[in-house]
């Protein structure tokens, strides 16, 4: 046997005893790096607080309808949906609002734009654009 086969076997045998340690290794350092960084509880958190509100805005859009379909329809076909009763008609909307969003979505309002309240009644006033285009 030559001296460069032998080389070569012996190149072979330490590499392929020292490559799946190092793989290892390096698995297991870019796992811990990746526990530390908070990547996966960073984007698990942001999807959690995008579902919350996404369900807020499905309950506010609910209410407005509901009210909507209640309140408002009867009184424009009675010719009465005046000022006073708009107001009336977007305080219910609120009230069914507060009542059908989840406490833990109006947590995470408040973490994300400051005041659950001004959310709310701007998400109801154009909630209310909406339905009327409908």
């Amino acid at each position: 046997m030559e001296f460069s086969e032998m080389i070569n076997n012996v190149l072979y045998t330490v590499l392929t005893a020292i490559v799946p340690v190092v793989a290892v290794f390096l698995v297991n350092f870019i796992k811990a790096k990746i526990k530390e960084s908070n990547i996966i509880e960073e984007a698990t958190k942001n999807e959690t607080l995008s579902n919350l509100v996404k369900d807020a805005l499905s309950d506010v859009m609910d209410a407005v309808l509901y009210v909507n379909q209640i309140y408002t329809d009867a009184l424009k076909s009675a010719g009465k949906f005046d000022k006073t009763a708009q107001e009336e008609a977007f305080n219910r909307a609120y009230a069914e609002a507060i009542n059908m969003i989840s406490e833990e979505s109006k947590k995470a309002i408040e973490q994300l734009y400051g005041s659950f309240d001004k959310w709310l009644k701007l998400k109801i006033e154009s909630s209310v654009n909406i339905a009327m285009k409908q």
